[in-house]
Formats: C-alpha cells, sequence, structure tokens
C-alpha cells in the first residue's frame, strides 16, 4: 500500500515585496523558467496575476510587462497609471528546485526588492 505521504509532493514557497525589475528583467525570468510570458489573472484575494509553469507558479500584483494591476486599478479611488517592470507583491511556490532557479532568476533581474521571506508567500 502507497502511503499517502509519498503521494504529496514537497512544495517550496517564496516572498518577495515591492519589487521592480530592470528593462524587459520580468520576462528574462520566465524565459528562464520555460513560462510563457502570458498571465491568468485570477479574482482570488482581491486579485493576482498567475505566472504558470511546468512545477512552480509565480503570483503578483502588478503585470511586469503590461503594466497593469490585477486589483481594480484604483487606489484609494484614484485610477493607477501602468508600471511596467514593476511586480509589486510577488509570491513563488512550486517544487523547491524551480523555486531556488526563480529566486535566483529574479534577483539577478530586479533592480529593487524591498524585502524577501524565504519561508512562504507572506506578502500576496
Amino acid at each position: 500500500m502507497i502511503k499517502l505521504k509519498s503521494l504529496i509532493k514537497e512544495v517550496k514557497q517564496y516572498g518577495f515585496d515591492l519589487t521592480d525589475f530592470k528593462s524587459n528583467g520580468f520576462k528574462k525570468v520566465l524565459q528562464g523558467l520555460k513560462i510563457r510570458p502570458k498571465a491568468e489573472l485570477s479574482d482570488k484575494s482581491g486579485g493576482a496575476w498567475h505566472w504558470k509553469g511546468n512545477g512552480i507558479l509565480i503570483v503578483t500584483a502588478n503585470n511586469p510587462i503590461t503594466g497593469e494591476y490585477a486589483s481594480s486599478g484604483t487606489a484609494g479611488g484614484v485610477k493607477r497609471k501602468k508600471e511596467k517592470n514593476y511586480a509589486s507583491y510577488m509570491g513563488v511556490q512550486g517544487h523547491p528546485d524551480k523555486v531556488e532557479t526563480a529566486v535566483e532568476l529574479i534577483k539577478k533581474h530586479a533592480s529593487y526588492i524591498k524585502a524577501e521571506d524565504p519561508k512562504r508567500r507572506s506578502y500576496i
């Protein structure tokens, strides 16, 4: 009999707070992870962009490619302008090796990261 624990794959998480990328840096992260540069917009938890690859998921509050915010695009009733190369809050989860690669690529191609949480997606 196969134990349930052996069927559950280990998942690692990592969080980034307010992250800016160098020009086209986020596209380079996606290329390095073999993720298509097209996100799905999720309405869960106020909205977020989901970038899915084989064994990995990146979640961002802002779409660094188009500059669009996942939420209604308003802050205090004021419409936000698009901000390309800005991910805002970002979370990575998936197979531990893939997450480690993603974290390395994000750090390499980011121009600014306010804070990090190496244990969970605590910002988004």
